[in-house]
């Protein structure tokens, strides 16, 4: 018996151990011994691609105004930028704070859908674009006035077939879900900055997800991850190109996410995903491509990952009490300090007091459940989701 338990303690410690540890140093260890770094091309005057900015929005009147005001600080040429937004039957004044702006500029294009979803209408707006790149954002996220010549700097580099951004929170008030969800901004930073370097990351950033007109295929189940589906696709069509993370393309996040939306975020994002990476056989098993080892490595065996931390947690135990040995004590400790500290830290949010000792364990234990939950979801019942609310709109 005790045997038994103790072979699942090693795989749940080895699976937690290469999610979390190993994979990242292999990224970083790749990156520096054979570095993969854009091969920029001189600018050629008058040379600038055309940009067509597609956005679905739903009942966004609190950020819309501020979102197209962005736009028209952008530092780009004018007549080579579009402004496509799918308004997706807004029953407030996102529709009429639109037209107020496309009486300013007329570069910007209402479109009315009633109730399809983001992904669907981002990919029915993308299919319209004449330009030469699209970048895919969404309403609350932010530009640089810079950000346009960053991206189609990047676009220089032939290899590349799409760029994603740094996203950087503005926290409106401070709670574990939003501090929680900066800390692991970061980590997920410089682990798309070396996979990047290695060939291409599979860490996609909806805020901001810029690509080649023509360089990948559209998506035709809308149940599926619209950027996932990109971070996939680019590199695994016929001469497939990298998406590339730029560490100096800041895009600035209007962040209004609570421990709870954060939560339910996470679950839709761990059922959408988890269907979009078994929608594609280059994905369907590590082994079938790189891009497929990444993506086992990066996203799903992470997002399972609160399997192995529970099979830790019942197993450290009664190997501690039983076996003893000082590693088995060690590892138990941990484990019943870090669950006692969930508890206190789910307390505290009640309470509405913040302390970022327990908060930081609260956010992670949330968000990996929820992840969890999500996927097993897929697996169980199969497919993805049709519809997507920003946490922003459920309070």
């Amino acid at each position: 018996m005790m045997t038994a338990i103790a072979l699942l303690f090693y795989v749940a410690v080895a699976w937690l151990l290469y999610v979390f540890i190993a994979y990242p140093l292999l990224m970083a260890l790749l990156a520096k011994l054979r570095p993969r770094p854009l091969r920029l091309a001189a600018a050629e005057s008058g040379a600038l691609p055309s940009v067509t900015i597609v956005m679905a929005a739903y009942n966004e009147e609190r950020l819309i105004a501020a979102k197209l005001q962005n736009y028209l600080e952008l530092d780009y040429p004018r007549e080579l930028l579009t402004f496509f937004i799918g308004s997706d039957g807004s029953t407030d004044r996102t529709d009429a704070i639109i037209q107020e702006f496309i009486s300013k500029d007329s570069s910007i294009q209402l479109h009315r859908f009633h109730r399809s979803g983001k992904t669907q209408i981002v990919y029915q707006l993308a299919d319209q674009a004449r330009s030469e790149l699209i970048l895919f954002t969404d309403a609350d996220a932010l530009f640089t006035p810079d950000a346009l010549a960053i991206i189609t700097r990047c676009f220089t580099d032939p290899d590349v077939g799409g760029v994603v951004a740094r996203v950087v929170p503005v926290d409106e008030a401070i709670n574990a879900g939003n501090r929680g969800e900066r800390s692991y901004l970061g980590m997920e930073e410089r682990l798309r900055a070396n996979e990047s370097l290695v060939w291409s990351t599979v860490g996609p950033t909806g805020q901001c997800f810029a690509v080649r007109r023509g360089g990948y295929d559209h998506l035709h189940d809308y149940r599926l991850s619209d950027d996932t589906h990109l971070v996939i696709n680019i590199p695994l069509r016929p001469n497939g190109k990298r998406v590339w993370f730029q560490p100096s393309l800041l895009v600035r996040e209007m962040n209004r996410r609570t421990l709870w939306s954060e939560t339910r975020r996470r679950l839709r994002m761990g059922q959408q995903a988890a269907a979009t990476f078994l929608a594609y056989p280059g994905t369907r098993f590590p082994w079938r491509s790189w891009i497929g080892f990444q993506i086992w490595s990066h996203k799903l065996l992470r997002h399972l990952s609160s399997i192995p931390a529970v099979l830790v947690f019942l197993t450290s135990i009664p190997l501690a009490l039983v076996c003893g040995g000082i590693g088995y004590q060690v590892v138990a400790g941990f484990a019943v300090a870090w669950f006692l500290a969930v508890a206190v830290g789910l307390l505290l949010e009640r309470l509405r007091m913040n302390i970022a000792l327990v908060q930081y364990p609260t956010y992670f234990t949330l968000m990996l459940l929820g992840l969890t939950i999500g996927c097993m979801r897929t697996v169980l019942r199969g497919g993805g989701l049709a519809m997507w609310t920003s946490p922003r709109l459920e309070e």
